[in-house]
């Protein structure tokens, strides 16, 4: 079962079990993303040390594997210090309109499931301490009522109540108050379809001894002035613009370029250089090496890594079929480099999601099945976000 956790520095939180709106907005807040179909888990030892957060799809719960990925899920939670949790299923975003009966049938299915997965754990059960299904802006709590004479156990669910909207949440409010980024729902941007048909990349030679770390800084800038909608599209600034970004694009179709880019972004940060030659085996075995902000998500490195994959995506759909490969490269490029990044920030479950835009795109890909081993096994980094 994919999984994500809570990114690195997620400060202090005040969980509240007994509101299942805040803890949707915490969960949104610690992940930086709005969740949707989604199991979450809120991990502690009941003594006051840091909670740790975990999210997997609906699609991985509900699934025939189901059971034995949960056991395999909460074995992994109780490995890193949690002895019980909190959880959540959140049906489409909490918020959207549902039939009554798809959210009633979701919460019985997999809600059954992770309790009583979790009360059957060996060798001592895994505690729920509650278990809140909210959809259709309503939340219900399922139960497990204590076994009979006969051994049964039975399942309740009550009946539905109204679910917050994030920004009447005090989660949402101190967020603001503090200063700290709150996830939006995501937008489509024609501007970067636009940049990306308007754009042709030229072939970076292998030996080419350019720096795209400094490639990138400049088309970050670049595209934050293309996406706000400064400058004329016929002036030279926009022009120059433009070409900033494919300069960046280019590069990172170079395999050796983009893999430059990616220890960049790990010693982002951190102190010292990393092993080009040994950065995987160094990012499974020292906890020492652990993710910048600006490289997690809603960060600003990792939105513009994003960005300019949306924009390779279109040179590539634009461009006549004699001239796709360098695009591809590059939106093949950043696709590894986002999939090692959500990799890192134990967001299992996004970098999956990435190798799987991989497969859709090139269905023969070598390098899908090996990112695919990482995310799917999972193999872990050495660096916890509790630590």
């Amino acid at each position: 079962m994919t999984t994500n956790t809570t990114p690195s520095d997620p400060g202090p939180r005040v969980l509240h079990p007994d509101d299942p709106a805040e803890l949707l907005a915490e969960a949104r807040l610690c992940l930086r993303e709005i969740p949707t179909d989604c199991l979450i888990l809120v991990g502690h030892a009941g003594d006051g040390t840091a909670p740790m957060l975990t999210c997997s799809p609906l699609t991985d719960v509900m699934s025939p594997e189901g059971p034995e990925h949960l056991e395999h899920h909460l074995g992994l939670m109780r490995e890193h210090g949690s002895s019980r949790a909190l959880a959540l299923l959140v049906i489409d975003d909490g918020y959207e309109p549902l039939a009554p009966q798809v959210a009633i049938d979701i919460s019985i299915l997999a809600g059954g499931l992770v309790l009583t997965t979790a009360s059957r754990l060996l060798p001592e059960p895994f505690e729920i301490d509650v278990l809140w299904a909210v959809g259709d802006s309503s939340a219900r709590q399922v139960l497990l009522s204590d076994a009979g004479q006969d051994g049964d156990e039975s399942l309740l669910v009550s009946p539905p109540g109204p679910l917050k909207r994030f920004s009447e949440t005090s989660a949402a409010a101190n967020a603001v108050f503090s200063g700290d980024p709150v996830p939006q729902e995501r937008e489509e941007e024609p501007v970067l379809e636009a940049i990306g048909r308007s754009i042709t990349l030229a072939r970076t030679e292998l030996g080419a001894s350019c720096d795209p770390g400094a490639l990138f800084e400049t088309a970050r800038g670049a595209l934050g002035r293309l996406r706000t909608g400064h400058g004329d599209p016929a002036g030279s600034d926009f022009v120059t613009d433009c070409e900033h970004v494919s300069a960046l694009l280019s590069a990172v179709a170079v395999d050796r370029l983009h893999w430059e880019l990616l220890a960049q972004c790990v010693e982002h940060g951190n102190a010292g250089s990393i092993d080009r030659e040994e950065l995987l085996q160094v990012l499974v075995s020292a906890p020492q090496w652990s993710p910048h902000p600006d490289i997690c998500a809603g960060g600003s490195w990792y939105e513009a890594l994003e960005k300019l994959r949306e924009v390779a995506a279109a040179a590539m759909d634009a461009a006549p079929a004699a001239r796709r490969s360098t695009p591809r490269a590059a939106w093949r490029g950043l696709t590894a480099m986002l999939v090692m990044l959500a990799w890192w920030n134990h967001r299992f479950a996004t970098a999956g999601g990435f190798v799987d835009d991989l497969w859709g795109r090139e269905p023969d890909s070598t390098l899908a099945p090996l990112l695919a081993r990482m995310t799917d096994t999972p193999i872990f980094p050495a660096w916890w976000p509790s630590t």
